[in-house]
């Protein structure tokens, strides 16, 4: 995930952003509108999480089609062929994104117009990027095998029509406009979900099988574009000096992006190079890894409700945007940590159940990618509070140096695994990416400081792993019992949360007040 020491001067930064547009920021003494201003953004933020949370709900049924049918449809030898093209390509078009989309969750969230500045330059400088890159694949990928080469075409084509569409999201998200988000969400995962069901139903060729996310990331790409002219009035304009500007602001958030993407898929890459070829080991890795983003799904709510909260937060004041980050870490421990645990004690009963038995040796991977997920929400979350803390450097070097690290794990672990049996590559590999998990996210909070964390969400933190201590020893004591031994272990593990005072019913009801009363609370906002 994210890095960064501070390299450069965050001020000055700023004060190369265009300023013309940008609000003025509230006196600090003025103690009668923030509360109310705040209240109304908080349930704004909660009414943006839960039109986020229907739709990934919605679209996480489709994620299961694709997730169990496909692999167990192209077996762990095609199936490798198939990740290794699309996380191949996905590497690549991380050199596209130009750190844009960061930039425009801090900028537009505070003046939307802004975006029409510097979006048609924007377009025509990734235009450019996408020619050599393109070349480069051709020409390195010469050596591999045919079906790997096929992959990686058609999910090149593919991935440049993603970077726009998370740059029209990151707008949508920004200005707090997600409506329509929600529903390009929903529609472009059914025809993905749908055209690949309908491909495997109708057995059809593996050239075939990357068509429906292309056919679906085009449409999502022109709905977007037209919700984002209707949310933040985007005109298409070649301003190049605004560009320019642009560009250099960002450019520190491009580097950092890069490294965490590279990050992200480096692993499937650097699997393919440590095993001969035609090895199914990078299949096996391949279906753990699916199974496991499954509980990363909520990503996207965690970073387009929190950026733009508390990005307004910050421009009012300190206390407040700390206040939000720590209750923020409070909140992702305590929902992540459980269903983290929950996967990798299940392990061997997910493969079994969602895949054929052949991917069986996928399950030591799986329990051992479970732990980098917990950790990603953490790193997400500390990246956007250095990120709004304009600590871009920062995140540029801790990313790097993650990004450095995980080769360099796995070169250590995987020799020390590789003849443990069938999968047990794929399970150095899944942990040297926990590792690298870990690193992380303890160097984001050395650098964020003590006023990331409070006794109330330490104690939180503490808590959920101590009990997740006793359900493993519950877990280990009933193997006689097999599988339904998870039932015990989820009940133990609720037990221990609402007697630990880990998850409070207060909590639970001032939520559901907020909701109930969100209208009272905008009115006093705007009042």
């Amino acid at each position: 995930m994210p890095n960064e020491p501070a390299v450069s001067e965050p001020v000055a930064e700023a004060d190369a952003t265009p300023q013309d547009e940008a609000p003025p920021r509230p006196p600090a003494h003025d103690s009668v509108a923030a509360p109310h201003q705040a209240g109304g953004e908080g349930v704004t933020a909660l009414r943006n999480a839960l039109r986020l949370g229907v739709s990934l709900v919605l679209t996480w049924g489709v994620a299961l089609v694709i997730t169990f049918k496909l692999p167990k449809y192209l077996g762990p030898l095609s199936w490798g062929f198939y990740k290794y093209g699309f996380e191949y390509a996905a590497t690549l078009a991380v050199f596209v994104g130009f750190g844009v989309d960061t930039y425009i969750s801090r900028e537009v969230a505070v003046r939307p117009k802004h975006a029409s500045d510097f979006f048609g330059g924007v377009l025509v400088v990734r235009t450019l990027a996408v020619l050599p890159l393109l070349a480069y694949g051709y020409y390195h990928l010469g050596h591999k095998l045919h079906e790997e080469r096929l992959a990686a075409a058609m999910f090149g084509v593919t991935q440049v029509f993603i970077v726009m569409n998370q740059t029209f999201q990151q707008t949508l998200q920004a200005a707090s406009r997600v409506g329509g988000l929600a529903v390009a969400n929903v529609v472009a995962k059914l025809l993905w979900g749908g055209g690949t069901f309908a491909a495997v139903t109708l057995g059809a060729p593996f050239w075939f099988l990357p068509l429906p996310m292309l056919a679906s990331e085009v449409l999502k790409a022109a709905f977007l574009y037209w919700a984002t002219r209707e949310a933040v009035g985007l005109r298409i304009v070649l301003d190049f000096a605004a560009t320019r500007t642009v560009l250099r602001v960002a450019f520190p958030f491009f580097i950092a992006n890069a490294a965490v993407t590279l990050g992200s898929t480096i692993d499937v890459v650097v699997l393919r190079e440590l095993v001969p070829e035609g090895s199914r080991e990078v299949g096996w890795y391949s279906a753990a890894r699916e199974i496991a983003r499954l509980s990363a799904l909520m990503s996207p709510v965690l970073s387009g409700v929190l950026v733009p909260m508390m990005s307004r937060a910050k421009h009012r004041s300190d206390d407040e945007f700390f206040a939000i980050l720590r209750r923020g870490i409070e909140g992702v421990g305590v929902v992540s940590i459980p269903l983290t645990l929950m996967l990798a004690l299940s392990a061997e009963l997910v493969i079994g159940v969602a895949l054929k038995g052949e991917f069986l040796p996928a399950a030591e991977s799986l329990r051992w990618l479970a732990p980098t997920f917990v950790l990603a929400y953490f790193n997400v979350l500390l990246w956007i509070a250095l990120m709004i803390l304009d600590r871009s450097w920062t995140i540029t070097i801790i990313s790097f140096v993650g990004l450095a690290l995980l080769p360099a794990f796995i070169l250590g672990v995987v020799p020390l695994t590789r003849g443990l049996g069938p999968g047990a590559t794929g399970m150095g590999v899944a942990m040297a990416l926990s590792a690298r998990e870990l690193v992380i996210a303890i160097v984001f909070f050395a650098f964020l400081g003590k006023r990331a964390i409070d006794r109330r969400n330490a104690l939180a933190i503490v808590k959920s792993l101590a009990i997740c201590g006793v359900v493993v020893a519950t877990h280990v004591t009933l193997a006689g019992i097999g599988h339904a031994r998870l039932l015990v272990d989820m009940a133990v593990y609720g037990a221990l949360m609402l007697a630990g005072g880990v998850v409070r019913p207060r909590d639970i009801k001032d939520v559901l007040r907020m909701i109930k009363d969100r209208k009272k609370i905008q009115a006093e906002a705007a009042g």
